[in-house]
């Protein structure tokens, strides 16, 4: 059976000009008596069957308006449809008059008219259009419109069509809900100027203000950071920086060429070289480093070794295994108070050093008093002051013996040592003081040397600081055992503890440059975070740190988008650290606050603020300040304002204007070709680029028009056209959220399910638009988009993991529309498949063909869930003359897609075990089976579909119903898919270089004509 085009303004206006080869056209008084004689009986007013009079057209046949009614009379009598069999037949003389007449006065009208930009309806934003453009305006869904009143179709279909789009007063209270809301959501800062967050903001304070401007500043600084700056166990290389700030100082090589050809980080060499040419901050404790560095010898084999050495005694003050946790992060706890455990692994060797340092400040006040000293052996723990007299007296028996031992000499130096750590034990080096026998007093700067027995493992002691000491205050004391070698007691020795008593000046000083060293070389990666963070406080100037970024260095690494983030945050930060402003302060505060109001207006009505607007805001700033509002509050009054002003809520290309020109049309402007634009595609406002195209004026330029057409259909934003157009088009909008399928017959349609489902379609027609596929894959694709959970509904057990990706899918019966199984579940009852909804989808949303409705009393279809038996039923149903003309047409595309059950599983038997006969016939003797067969017979059809897309697509893009006036526009639509591969952009760019997409009918000319 050849397929019928459903009307002219749906379809017919579709084929070329040169293709429609019309009747000898008749006059409406030579036409109208054939009607009379053969139709006014069932379409005469007291019959309207198919709710169609044509006797209301007796004396005028009122075809400009009614030009769908006349389409579908053509179309029925063309295709045999009209009148039914047991009606008067029309003769072939009266069929060619009849249609030629229709086709000839279309046809003139439709030239008459081409190209007309249609009826102006204002048209505020449908729900989905509010929420993607508050989404957009804010930067955060807030899915505002749930709690509007739910939008109807129109015209093509669509909820975009202007004639639906009612206002009520209800509505309006709802609107400015919805706009107070979402203002309690926003800060207004001076810098940041207006944003929105996750939760209610609310009444906020003076202090509030500043805490969370604080907070914000100091958690960007971190989030931004945190990229550049190394993790704790990262390998810091402080030998390669060192080693690099010395070749630019011998061989004056660039610090960012060494930086390059050593692979370090340009930010951080930049702070090593600054940090040990330094002399400021004053820290002995930096200085380790930095003196350290400059005292370098001039040959790299000589300067290597030593660089070596400070970086171990730079790595010393932290602990390897766990940052954090080292000297450096002990030290704040430290004081002469309590004692300290102070130990070291012997392993062996025949003494240890007990090292008591004065950290290079003078010994005064720096006594040490030890005690408890243990040796840990192979044999156990054992007490020094019990081996001591022991190993003593067995050096002594031994040397006495004749002849002398073979170890003599080492017997003899072990016992001077022993005498000497002997002679300590119990005696405080200050005269006249007294201390328990078992602690040795040491006076720094002095070194120890302590003989053990030779299978010690450890020694231990415990150490603290002679408080009775008449000059402790003065003290400032660390202590360690070393094996190999002394340490220099008479200098900071690196990573050992530092101890003094408390609220000394000493103290004070030592922890004020232990402090600096901290800031320099932060222990872990949370407080190189905090370093940076810092810059808060330092008004621009860089700290002293290595891994570390400044302002200027992070601006350097993040871009221009950051660094004026942070000039605006830190301006916040300015304004409200004073706890009063003074006049002029409050004067520039304000300033920049309506200056951020002006610019979201601006934003929030897609385009630039006339001059009496922008003082009715100020002027609405200004009466909340004076009536005792915070500048926030204030500001957010005017947020209200914005947000239910009609140049939000409708768009500004149909709001009403004052037209000088007697011309037809009036172009669109700039910007309110940018919001036709964006809400073609994306549903939602202009985005910053297409904004300035529009500023500048350049979008008015085709070329540029095109461009920002193909960027936008290739922005994720482009998704809106996959779940407004392609979801109210072929009716999967919403799935996400249906519920008419029967749960305890099919509980494996859960809700997670049922996402996926819908995701899959989204997914499908997203990529179809952003990667400009061709358009028959709706239809004919042989792939779709799957996850884990429903690939395994597929049958696809290959597929793991929860994200959606593409897959060839012909295999498994899927692939395109028809084998979806969202799709598929929407097109069939609670309990079974339905072969007359799935065929009508087909026949109606997918072709574009127009079927009857029912005629009255037919009675329901027997349930049953055999396909068998409801095949017979149905062809029992189309036995019924009234019944064939649709069900002659839908049933046999319905049953081909039987295959599919009630939630769109593939299957070959029914519950019952019965064979599934997918096989479809139509009327002309067409087969065809199972999905295969149907996508076969619809991809030869394939010219139908391209004629219902193109419509739909316009229909969607205009916002209202398409038009005789449009056939030109539809035929090029067509003729450009044919000549793209059918690449959606083709049909998108003829849409926007129109003249019904770029003007806006001028209704007091047209009427005034």
């Amino acid at each position: 059976m050849p397929l019928n085009s459903r009307h002219l303004a749906l379809a017919g206006f579709v084929v070329a000009a040169s293709a429609i080869h019309a009747a000898p056209a008749s006059d409406w008084k030579a036409v109208e008596p054939f009607l009379a004689e053969k139709c006014y009986s069932c379409h005469g007013g007291e019959k309207t069957k198919g709710d169609v009079d044509l006797k209301q057209f007796a004396a005028d046949p009122k075809l400009a308006t009614e030009f769908e009614i006349w389409t579908k009379v053509k179309d029925s009598i063309e295709s045999g449809d009209m009148p039914p069999k047991k009606a008067k037949p029309l003769s072939a003389e009266e069929k060619t008059s009849i249609t030629g007449w229709v086709t000839h006065s279309l046809n003139v009208l439709a030239e008459s008219k081409s190209g007309d930009p249609g009826p102006v309806t204002m048209r505020r934003l449908t729900n989905a259009e509010y929420d993607y453009t508050i989404r957009d305006l804010t930067g955060r869904d807030y899915h505002l419109a749930d709690e509007f009143q739910t939008d109807g179709g129109g015209g093509e279909g669509f909820t975009n069509t202007g004639d639906v789009l009612f206002t009520s007063p209800s509505s309006i209270d709802k609107y400015f809900a919805a706009a107070r809301k979402l203002a309690e959501h926003a800060t207004v800062m001076p810098g940041t100027g207006i944003v929105f967050n996750p939760g209610r903001i609310g009444l906020r304070g003076p202090e509030q203000v500043k805490a969370q401007a604080q907070q914000g500043l100091y958690v960007w600084y971190q989030q931004k950071a945190a990229l550049y700056l190394p993790k704790d166990f990262d390998d810091m290389r402080e030998a390669d920086y060192m080693l690099a700030c010395w070749k630019h100082k011998t061989t004056q090589k660039p610090l960012d060429q060494l930086a390059k050809e050593m692979n370090l980080k340009l930010p951080f060499l930049q702070n090593w070289w600054k940090l040990v040419n330094s002399t400021e901050p004053k820290s002995r404790y930096l200085d380790l480093v930095r003196v350290g560095w400059r005292e370098l010898p001039a040959a790299e084999a000589e300067a290597l070794p030593r660089i070596k050495t400070i970086q171990a005694d730079l790595l010393s003050w932290n602990n390897p295994k766990k940052p954090g946790s080292g000297v450096q992060r002990r030290q704040q706890d430290a004081d002469g108070i309590r004692p300290y455990t102070v130990s070291t692994e012997v392993n062996g060797k025949p003494h240890v050093f007990l090292c008591i340092g004065d950290t290079g400040d003078g010994g005064k006040g720096d006594i040490a008093l030890i005690e408890k000293a243990t040796l840990r052996t192979k044999k156990g723990w054992l007490k020094y002051a019990d081996w001591l007299p022991k190993q003593m007296e067995e050096d002594r028996k031994a040397l006495a013996a004749t002849p002398p031992p073979a170890d003599a000499d080492k017997r003899k130096q072990r016992l001077a040592d022993l005498e000497n750590v002997k002679s300590l034990m119990g005696k405080h080096p200050q005269e006249g003081r007294q201390i328990d026998p078992g602690i040795i007093g040491m006076a720094a700067p002095q070194v120890l040397k302590m003989p053990v027995p030779p299978d010690t493992i450890e020694i231990r002691a415990e150490a603290r600081l002679d408080l009775k000491n008449p000059e402790a205050e003065f003290a400032t004391l660390q202590w360690a055992f070393s094996t190999d070698k002394p340490r220099d007691v008479t200098k900071i020795m690196p990573g050992v503890l530092t101890v003094w008593k408390r609220q000394t000046d000493a103290a004070r000083l030592t922890m004020s440059d232990f402090g600096r060293m901290k800031e320099a070389f932060p222990d872990m990666f949370e407080r190189r975070l905090e370093e940076v963070a810092r810059n808060l406080y330092r008004n621009g100037k860089a700290g002293i740190g290595v891994y570390y970024l400044s302002d200027e260095q992070l601006g350097q690494i993040l871009g221009e988008k950051d660094r004026k983030q942070l000039e605006a945050m830190k301006k916040d930060w300015n304004f409200v650290t004073p706890a009063k402003l003074n006049a002029q302060q409050q004067k520039d505060y304000d300033t920049s606050l309506l200056a951020h109001v002006r610019y979201f207006a601006q934003r929030a009505w897609r385009r630039p603020l006339a001059g009496e607007e922008a003082k009715k805001l100020e002027a609405l700033y200004v009466d909340g300040r004076t009536k005792g509002l915070d500048s926030e509050s204030a500001a957010r009054e005017v947020i209200v304002r914005v947000l239910v002003s009609p140049n939000f809520l409708f768009k500004a290309e149909t709001l009403p204007q004052v037209a000088d020109t007697k011309a037809t049309d009036v172009p669109l402007s700039a910007h309110e070709l940018a919001s036709r634009l964006s809400y073609f595609l994306w549903a939602s406002m202009p985005d910053w680029e297409l904004s300035k195209a529009a500023n500048d004026g350049s979008l008015l330029k085709p070329e540029v028009l095109a461009a920002q057409t193909q960027r936008m259909l290739r922005d994720s934003k482009a998704s809106a056209l996959a779940k407004e157009f392609a979801g109210q088009w072929l009716k999967f909008s919403g799935f996400e959220s249906y519920n008419n399928v029967d749960d305890k017959k099919f509980p494996q349609f859960t809700p997670e399910l049922r996402d996926d489902m819908q995701r899959e379609i989204v997914e499908f027609f997203t990529h179809l638009v952003r990667e400009d596929r061709n358009v028959g894959d709706i239809i004919g694709g042989d792939y779709t988009f799957v996850n884990e959970r429903l690939a395994g509904f597929y049958g696809m057990p290959e597929i793991k993991g929860g994200e959606f990706r593409e897959v060839k899918a012909s295999q498994q019966n899927r692939g395109g529309i028809l084998g979806m199984a969202a799709i598929l579940t929407k097109t069939s009852r609670p309990q079974r498949t339905s072969p007359v909804l799935r065929g009508d989808y087909l026949y109606q949303v997918v072709l574009g063909f127009s079927s009857p409705p029912p005629p009255p009393n037919v009675p329901e279809l027997k349930e049953t869930t055999k396909p068998a038996s409801l095949r017979e039923a149905l062809m029992q149903h189309r036995a019924d003359q009234a019944c064939s003309v649709c069900h002659d047409r839908i049933d046999p595309l319905g049953f081909a897609l039987e295959s599919f059950d009630p939630i769109g599983r593939l299957r070959t038997a029914d519950e019952a075990g019965g064979k599934i006969d997918d096989t479809g016939e139509l009327k002309d003797g067409t087969k065809f089976q199972g999905l295969a067969g149907l996508r076969d017979y619809l991809k030869k059809n394939q010219p139908q579909f391209t004629n219902q897309f193109c419509r739909k697509l316009l229909g969607y893009a205009l916002g209202r119903q398409t038009l005789p006036s449009d056939r030109k526009l539809l035929a090029q639509m067509q003729d450009s898919l044919g000549k793209n591969n059918g690449k959606f952009s083709a049909a998108v760019l003829e849409v926007i270089k129109s003249r019904q997409f770029l003007n806006r009918r001028n209704e007091a000319a047209v009427a005034g004509n």
